[in-house]
Formats: C-alpha cells, structure tokens, sequence
C-alpha cells in the first residue's frame, strides 16, 4: 500500500493535481504513518483480498511451469543459468497473464488513496464492486487493462526471485558443499528478493501507473498510450531514478516474504517426501 501510495503521489505532483506539495509526507516511513493517521492502520492493508487472490493463482502457475519446464530441459551436466533466466522469464510472464485481472483489482484499491490526495470520495469498496466497475468501463478485455506492463514486471521478478533462488542454491551446494537445508534457503533466499525487487521496481512503478490511470467511456487510458509512454514521460519528468520511486517499501515487501515463502516451501517438500526444489 505505501508502495503504491509512493508512486502515483509524485505523479499527481508533476500533473499539477496536487498544486500544495509541500505538506505531504515523502519518503517511505512518513507516508506509512501519514496513512495510519488519517485512513487508518486497516487502510495498510488495503487491496490485500485480491493480493491474496492474486498469489494463489500467480504463485501456484509459475512453480509448476517453471519446475516442469526445468526438469524437462534439466541433464547430466547441470542446468546453466540461461537456460533458468529463460524458464523463469517465460514461466512468470504466462503466469500473470492468468493473474492479471486479480491485480488490476488490487491496484485500483491501493490507489483510491489517490482519489483521497485529489479530495474526492473513494469509488471502489469492496473486489466484486471493483470487478464490475472494470467490467462496465471495458468488458471483458477490460479485465487485462494493463496486462503488457504487468507481464513485463512478473517476467523480471520472477526472473530474479525463482532463477535466481535455484541457480544460487545449487551453486552454493555444487560449488561449497552445503548442505540442502535451512541454512542454503536462507542466503538464497536473500539474494533471490534482492535481485527481484531491483529488477522489477521501474516495471512495477510503470504497471501501477497505467493500471490506476483514469480511463475514458471506452475504457482507454487517458494519461498514457502504453507503458513505453509511460516509462518515457516518468524519465521524462523524474530522471531515471525516478522509475525506482518505491524501492523501498518493495524491498521490505519482497525481502521477508521471499525468506518466508521459500523456508516454509522447501520444508513443505520434505515433509510430502519430494527432493528440495
């Protein structure tokens, strides 16, 4: 929430929707306790249903494709990371695709805290609510507003998390000596969120950019014709750093979460009598 709060406040600045800047919070921290103070400590988690939605359907696709696909190719002589940086780019695009009507949702439920920064009422209550809203603006194909950029963005982090979680593991083993436990998880772990959040954040910022833009009757967006539009006008205007507007919070996001999911898979594996991942 405060990611997506981070990114699309300095947008409405340089729009000169927000005309006072001066008064609002910067900074991942001030923006958090910005939000407790006058949304409430729930609007934190505001958007998490379809979050949730979200990663069953994203996480439980990209594990499968990637393994099968990994195992497939796999042979005596070892798995070289190309061949890992083209399973994991290819198996995170296709995954969400499927996800992305879920995340469409999630995004336009963080970002009704634009709404709030322009003065004007939330519209979006509730995910059933938000799904026919998206569904009266542009039908079915509506759903998959957004789809190329989000794409984009899963095929990078999932890039960075799910390759680089299996190549570091197994150098580590092959090359070390260590052992396939707790120990490997976690160093892996580390790396994989690290390489993740710092390949995905320009994609993530884009996505949520065009995905929360207002749109018109036919449900076309109104700031930006695509997300290479997109990406050259925040160069544009912010500088190149400014496509990292939100690395932050995506870090302290994706650092425990990586660490968490990976620990309790592998030891999930084991506990079904598979071989680590």
């Amino acid at each position: 929430m405060v990611k997506t709060r981070l990114q699309i406040q300095n947008e409405l600045i340089k729009q000169h929707i927000i005309l006072d800047s001066k008064n609002l919070p910067h900074g991942m921290f001030r923006i958090g306790v910005n939000l407790v103070k006058h949304e409430g400590v729930l609007s934190l988690w505001a958007g998490v249903t379809p979050a949730v939605y979200r990663q069953v359907v994203y996480t439980g696709f990209r594990l499968v494709i990637y393994e099968n696909f990994r195992d497939l190719w796999k042979k005596n002589e070892g798995f070289p990371i190309w061949q890992a940086i083209i399973i994991g780019v290819s198996s995170g695009a296709l995954a969400q695709f499927i996800a992305s009507p879920t995340d469409l949702v999630k995004s336009m439920m963080q970002a009704e805290g634009k709404r709030k920064l322009e003065g004007q009422a939330p519209r979006i209550k509730s995910v059933n609510q938000a799904f026919v809203e998206i569904y009266k603006q542009g039908g079915f194909r509506g759903l998959w507003r957004g789809c190329l950029v989000n794409v984009q963005r899963a095929a990078l982090v999932n890039l960075g998390d799910l390759a680089t979680y299996d190549y570091v593991k197994h150098f580590l083993i092959k090359k070390f000596g260590f052992r396939d436990d707790y120990k490997v998880h976690t160093m892996s772990s580390i790396m994989s969120g690290l390489v993740a959040a710092t390949m995905g954040t320009p994609a993530d910022l884009i996505k949520t950019r065009v995905m929360c833009q207002p749109t018109d009757s036919s449900g076309k967006g109104q700031l930006y014709r695509s997300s290479w539009h997109c990406l050259v006008l925040t160069v544009k205007n912010e500088g190149f750093f400014g496509l990292y507007k939100g690395y932050w919070p995506i870090w302290f996001r994706m650092a425990p979460w990586s660490l968490t999911f990976w620990l309790t898979y592998e030891e999930i594996r084991k506990l079904f009598g598979l071989t680590g991942f």
